[in-house]
């Protein structure tokens, strides 16, 4: 059997082609142009380009960031513009190759065509991605025209299912599960053991990172596990306890009736599927599976079994077969040993390949990845049901946004039915297959729409509307009739107990209950006949903040003084504040105004005293919040005034943004918010180091806080101490709360391109000088390649690990030794 690893670098393939693209020559005199005095850096950085892109598959990002400076120089060069989106189809970005070809022209490359019918399928362009695809195809000689029918045939079927799945989206919601589990390498075949609430996933990332950027498919494989319920972030992630470095090791499957994962354990060119069972981060009792699922000749990928005994795996052995990798049935005897294997025939396995497979515990819905039944491209999930006479239907794909025009693999449903896992390259992630979370969305959305007549005339009526939760009495949402067709019209995100308010000048306000549907994006109408009143009695007028006069949403609560019963109940329009309630007879009224974050306003008057049908009541509220005052000035170290300096207040519980100011011509800087924290605040300002401070008021009726904050400007040798960077103990992998401080350094470097810095890492006096120098080398590096995957170049970027040499305080106290361990940036040039 050929070495696992390889299988799913070909899956990635797939979402390409299976022929490497074209290399067309990029002339350095055109790179070059007008001899710019730079020339020497450009040359760099073409040499390094074109170095990454003749490697191939694994460093395409790479090339991309330098082919993206060149860009810079001169956009108008065809084969640099080929070569950009043939980068960027490689990478989770896919999208952006489309307008670089756009700007290349045809004859650049002999793929060009089948290039830009893979950037237009992946901006769901499927019109023009056929017929990019018939030209390529038109272009080939007789031979490799014969060659690849099959292929266009195939890609033709991914665009037309691709026009209707993008018009039939699933309702889900599709999560990266973050940087503790996935990273810039592979990440792929999740299983999630909820008793354990913990994650079992392959890892294509090396034990100790490179100092010098390799291919992402270069590092062997290995199981790794983390403390993950899937409702909550992972902490950190160990390797499978029982596997050694030396070989690769690939989850394939899980028994769960047995509690044993299956998982691929080889060298380079030889190996099995074994099961092992699972106990406290350890595998034990490996054993190689007996039986006639592993074959000398072929490769076994992925099995599952289910609590009957029958297994289902994925190889690409020809005899019986449909072509390509096939899903084989096989029969689990006794504990470890299968026989009985069969193909699953040609309703489920096709001439191109299956992977992934996954079989429910009752055995009676599969899982798994084709790239040849109807799908968007690349590899997608499909779902197929057994029959009640024990033989399967049609697959059905389940469709955008799971499925893309990339690759989804590794289908597999937890124990929460609303919640699967899989690995797919999709924007917006750490590069390669990552794993993601797949939600359902359970609400129902719905339109609700009608008018309203007289009861006696049929005339229609000019009518607002008001949406209540009768569970909780609060205002969902308001609206008003069209003024030309009489009619209203309201979005409802979900289904819910609602009860509609109706109101027309001089009727009399009726109240219905809403019929919610049960099926997502219906049509509901509903009509309402109102009594014209005899002696109607009209209050209206204009709900504001008292200190801006800005309009406000409020409710208004209408009571009889006397009776002290509730007449009426009516909202504002959100957009000028404007009420009106028209009452059945005149009373002695209480008027009760209320809206969020403001004090309730509460008014008389006795209309039995009024000759008028009608007046009108504004309302001024007063707001109710404090406001919390963050003042001072923002400095460089010399003292001088940093104007147009950045602070961004941050909230602690969810990391979002509160508010963002810049200092005045001064250096002053003055924010108002309406909350006591506690807050982040960053301070930035170009050519300088940012600064992370901690802001708390002393309590809720502390309302004023000034701080002064120095920068240091970016200037060689200058070097500043990056707070937040934590590691987990003994290792060089980052706790979750560090992602965001790297974060913040990277935009740093992008912000600031002529710079280069060294980082280093520190420790305190605690164990031995080689150990700590070279667990500080290795954060330090970690860190380096955190900022490479940011995009930030490599040759910005240098790393050191100096142990205990370089303390900032004392090591005789817990407080002085955490100061001393700490991650430094220096500007070395």
């Amino acid at each position: 059997m050929r070495r696992f690893t390889l299988l799913f670098v070909t899956a990635i393939l797939v979402c390409i082609g299976i022929h490497a693209q074209e290399n067309p020559k990029i002339s350095k005199g055109e790179i070059l142009g007008n001899k710019p005095t730079n020339s020497e850096s450009i040359l760099k950085d073409f040499n390094t380009a074109e170095k990454y892109y003749k490697k191939g598959v694994g460093t395409y990002d790479e090339a991309l960031k330098y082919y993206l400076r060149l860009y810079e120089q001169n956009n108008n060069i065809d084969e640099l513009n080929y070569k950009i989106a043939a980068c960027y189809l490689w990478s989770s970005n896919k999208k952006a190759a489309l307008p670089y070809l756009l700007q290349a022209k045809p004859e650049t490359a002999k793929d060009y065509y089948y290039l830009l019918g893979k950037a237009y399928q992946y901006n769901y362009n499927y019109t023009e991605a056929r017929e990019a695809y018939e030209k390529h195809f038109e272009q080939l000689n007789n031979w490799n025209r014969k060659d690849k029918l099959k292929q266009l045939m195939q890609l033709k079927r991914e665009c037309n299912f691709g026009q209707q799945a993008i018009k039939d989206s699933t309702p889900v919601f599709i999560y990266n599960l973050g940087q503790v589990v996935n990273s810039y390498y592979d990440e792929y075949g999740a299983i999630y053991l909820p008793k354990d609430t913990t994650l079992i996933y392959t890892s294509r990332s090396p034990k100790n990172e490179p100092s010098k950027r390799v291919s992402r498919y270069k590092f062997d494989e290995q199981v790794l596990f983390t403390e993950n319920s899937i409702s909550t972030d992972a902490v950190m992630n160990h390797q499978l306890k029982g596997t050694k470095s030396s070989i690769n090791y690939a989850v394939a499957g899980y028994n769960s009736k047995q509690k044993r994962l299956y998982f691929y354990k080889g060298k380079k060119r030889t190996g099995d599927i074994y099961s092992a069972l699972i106990v406290n981060g350890k595998a034990k009792k490996i054993k190689s599976l007996n039986g006639k699922v592993n074959h000398i000749a072929y490769k076994e990928t992925t099995i599952a079994v289910d609590e009957n005994g029958t297994g289902y795996f994925v190889s690409n052995r020809t005899r019986g077969g449909q072509g390509g990798k096939d899903i084989w049935q096989c029969k689990l005897k006794g504990k470890n040993r299968y026989t009985k294997v069969k193909n699953l025939g040609n309703v489920i396995n096709t001439p191109f390949d299956e992977e992934c497979v996954y079989i429910t515990e009752d055995g009676n819905t599969l899982f798994f990845s084709s790239n040849g039944h109807e799908g968007m491209g690349g590899f997608d999930v499909f779902k197929c049901e057994k029959t009640a006479s024990g033989t399967w239907d049609k697959p059905v794909n389940l469709g955008h946004p799971i499925n893309t025009p990339a690759d989804e693999l590794f289908y597999r449903p937890t124990d929460n039915k609303d919640i699967a896992l899989y690995a797919a390259i999709r924007a917006g992630g750490y590069g390669g297959l990552d794993i993601y979370k797949i939600v359902n969305d359970n609400r129902i959305p719905f339109n609700l729409s009608g008018y309203a007549t007289d009861i006696k005339t049929g005339d229609t009526l000019d009518i607002s509307v008001n949406v209540f939760n009768q569970d909780s009495a609060q205002l969902i949402t308001s609206a008003v009739s069209d003024s030309l067709l009489k009619t209203f019209s309201i979005d409802f995100e979900d289904i819910g107990n609602y009860s509609i308010q109706v109101n027309a000048e001089g009727y009399k306000t009726i109240t219905d209950s809403i019929s919610c549907p049960n099926e997502r994006h219906a049509q509901v109408e509903q009509y309402f006949q109102l009594e014209k009143l005899k002696f109607p009695f009209t209050i209206s007028g204009y709900v504001r903040d008292s200190a801006t006069y800005e309009p406000l949403q409020a409710s208004i609560l209408c009571f009889d003084a006397e009776q002290d019963t509730l007449l009426a109940q009516i909202t504002t329009n959100e957009f000028n504040g404007k009420y009106s309630v028209t009452l059945a007879d005149k009373y002695k009224i209480r008027l009760e105004v209320t809206s969020p974050d403001y004090f309730t306003c509460t008014d008389s008057l006795n209309a039995l005293l009024s000759s008028a049908s009608a007046i009108k009541k504004t309302f001024d509220l007063v707001s109710s919040k404090k406001t919390y005052n963050l003042s001072g000035n923002v400095k460089s170290e010399e003292g001088e005034s940093i104007i147009n300096a950045s602070l961004i207040l941050y909230n602690v519980s969810d990391a979002e943004i509160a508010i963002g100011v810049k200092s005045d011509s001064t250096g002053q800087y003055n924010i108002d918010t309406d909350h006591y924290g506690p807050f982040t605040i960053e301070v930035k300002a170009e050519g300088y180091f940012f600064v992370n401070d901690t802001i708390i008021y002393e309590n809720e009726d502390s309302l004023k806080l000034m701080k002064d904050y120095t920068l240091k400007k970016m200037k060689s040798g200058a070097k500043i101490v990056v707070s937040n960077i934590l590691f987990n103990s003994g290792k060089s992998s980052f706790k979750p709360e560090s992602y965001s401080e790297l974060d913040k350094l990277a935009d740093l470097l992008i912000e600031n391109k002529d710079i280069r810095i060294e980082v280093s890492g520190h420790t305190d006096n605690v164990g031995s000088a080689s150990i700590n120098k070279k667990l500080s080398k290795a954060r330090a590096l970690a860190v380096m390649n955190y900022l490479i995957n940011k995009g930030i170049e490599a040759e910005r970027l240098e790393y050191e690990g100096y142990g205990f040499d370089q303390p900032i305080a004392l090591n005789n106290t817990p407080e002085g030794r955490a100061e001393n361990r700490r991650v430094e940036i220096k500007v070395i040039e």
